[in-house]
């Protein structure tokens, strides 16, 4: 659908009659709380129902919830439908596939000492955390909002959301549309800037998940740490891209050229930010991606309808301020427009004392740092970035050898690694995305963010209800602690790696049959076998059984 700017109602991020008033949100958690308590979202069908509704909520608005992204960013058809909006049902769908299969009660194995109690087993079950705060950025303003609901709803939670007061249409947009399709004790919306932001965070909340910069996802974890909340933090860093000597030119430059300017304008948190090429393939590699450029927009990318504009006009001014730097070399654009919000795609040469080489661009500014090769490469992640904590989200490599690659991957910590493509691993909804150190904690995303949002409850169950002293559960954990008794059990828990493939043998058959026959023996003790409980002969055989197959 083509958008129009025309067809986009204004409304400026001062204009505050939409924001939702503190002293209001109290009430909104104290209410949410109560639904969390109650378990209202704890029925699988219930939850299966909500997401299904939110899907019918963007099928049946799918232009209006356009037209308020594009208001906000100004971004093209093809980030606002493929990389925003839309892209939110499939990864939904598949949460919808999956909910019976996650939500198991799931059986594990139960190990020595523990299983001498038998018969016993052990499981592990999904729960809901409770009730959940979403914080959401202005840069994916739908997506980022929505999945993170989503996949709450799944593991059954109730949620808050605070979405971002930057993209003013699209946060009031989905404060109109959600309580028409979701539970109104599922989800609520506050709205707002540092006000809103600070009062919820004052709140106890069982997770929060929060999207953004560092600066203020310090302040959120800070925040979580008054209560214990455990979060995700997924926020952002300085991406590398490293061409390396047997890279395919034409492959690399036409993908990195195409994340960096047609990725919401550079405006990404997985966006490549710098590019690291070994200094043989610099010229050959600058001119591919300017050639690229040339062909996604044209001489005048202002008028191409593929390329989007920047967020806010002071981000123009930001980026404006990167570019001014004797230390750099313009190789194509350079070109502003503050009130307009744009900015022209832009190559640079740039050295590691460059001021686009000290921060996270966020914006279509491509630095090129020249190495002599890969090795240095590396040397410069580590030592200006990696010795300081500060990790990419996100690090590619293109690379036709697999120990090259692995090489660079396994050198630079980083929250995820693409090999020889750009920005799509989060859409891989079967990999964790998130970040390490200063990139982020923790992960979400399909089944990684049903986990996040469930606390993994563990369950012990013994069935053996024996007080026979001749029951090894009895006779080897109670007192007393005879001498032979813990020599016997140091010199079980000593044993190689043979014994716990044998275990079940050892425990349920060789000490059994050996009390019976110390029981046989003694003819005073044979009243005490007659109450050897039944349940364990029966496990004894059956443990036998158990360990005969697994050589079979």
């Amino acid at each position: 659908m083509p958008l129009n700017e025309k067809d986009v109602p204004k409304i400026q991020p001062g204009d505050e009659d939409w924001h939702t008033p503190v002293h209001t949100i109290e009430s909104i958690v104290r209410s949410k709380r109560a639904s969390a308590l109650d378990g209202v979202c704890h029925d699988i069908p219930f939850r299966k129902q909500q997401i299904s509704n939110i899907i019918r909520m963007i099928e049946e608005n799918s232009e209006d919830l356009a037209k308020a992204v594009y208001a906000d960013l100004g971004q093209t058809d093809f980030f606002v439908d493929v990389m925003d909006t839309k892209s939110v049902i499939p990864s939904a769908k598949n949460i919808l596939r999956n909910m019976d299969e996650w939500t198991k009660m799931k059986k594990v194995p139960t190990n020595f000492p523990v299983n001498i109690a038998q018969p016993v087993f052990s499981c592990i079950e999904p729960t809901p955390r409770g009730l959940v705060l979403v914080i959401s950025p202005w840069n994916f303003p739908f997506y980022c909002s929505v999945l993170p609901i989503i996949e709450a709803i799944s593991a059954g939670n109730v949620c808050i959301l605070k979405p971002s007061e930057v993209s003013v249409h699209s946060s009031k947009i989905l404060s109109e549309l959600l309580p028409q399709y979701v539970d109104e004790r599922v989800v609520s919306i506050v709205n707002g800037g540092v006000p809103q932001a600070t009062e919820v965070l004052k709140h106890r909340f069982d997770a929060i998940m929060y999207t953004g910069s560092t600066y203020v996802g310090k302040i959120v974890a800070a925040a979580a740490a008054k209560h214990l909340t455990p979060i995700c933090l997924e926020l952002g860093g300085k991406n590398p891209v490293f061409v390396c000597d047997d890279a395919d030119i034409e492959c690399a430059s036409l993908r990195i050229a195409w994340a960096k300017y047609t990725g919401n304008t550079g405006q990404m948190c997985v966006t490549n930010d710098y590019v690291i090429v070994v200094e043989h393939l610099r010229k050959k590699f600058v001119d591919a991606v300017i050639k690229h450029i040339l062909q996604f927009y044209g001489a005048d990318p202002r008028k191409s309808k593929d390329y989007g504009r920047i967020v806010l006009a002071r981000h123009v001014e930001r980026l404006a301020d990167l570019m001014d730097d004797p230390t750099i070399t313009v190789l194509h654009g350079g070109k502003y427009d503050v009130e307009g919000r744009y900015f022209e795609p832009t190559v640079v040469d740039a050295t590691a004392e460059s001021k686009c080489m000290k921060e996270e661009i966020f914006g279509p500014i491509l630095p090129i740092f020249t190495v002599p090769n890969v090795e240095s490469g590396v040397k410069f992640v580590r030592d200006n970035f990696t010795s300081k904590g500060q990790h990419p989200l996100s690090l590619y490599v293109f690379c036709k050898n697999q120990k090259t690659w692995k090489y660079i991957a396994d050198s630079i910590p980083s929250g995820g690694v693409t090999v020889n493509d750009t920005v799509k691993n989060p859409g891989n909804w079967n990999l964790p995305f998130g970040g390490v150190g200063t990139s982020g904690m923790g992960a979400y995303h399909g089944h990684h963010g049903f986990t996040f949002f469930s606390h993994m409850k563990s369950f012990l169950v013994t069935n053996n209800l024996s007080s026979s002293p001749y029951d090894p559960s009895v006779w080897v954990i109670f007192p007393p602690y005879t001498d032979a008794k813990m020599t016997m059990l140091k010199a079980i828990i000593k044993l190689p790696d043979i014994w716990f493939r044998m275990e079940n043998f050892i425990m349920y058959v060789v000490m059994p049959v050996f009390f019976l026959v110390v029981a046989y023996k003694n003819p005073g003790l044979v009243d005490a076998v007659r109450e050897f409980n039944i349940n364990t002969i029966i496990m004894v055989v059956g443990s036998f059984i158990d360990w005969a197959m697994e050589f079979i």
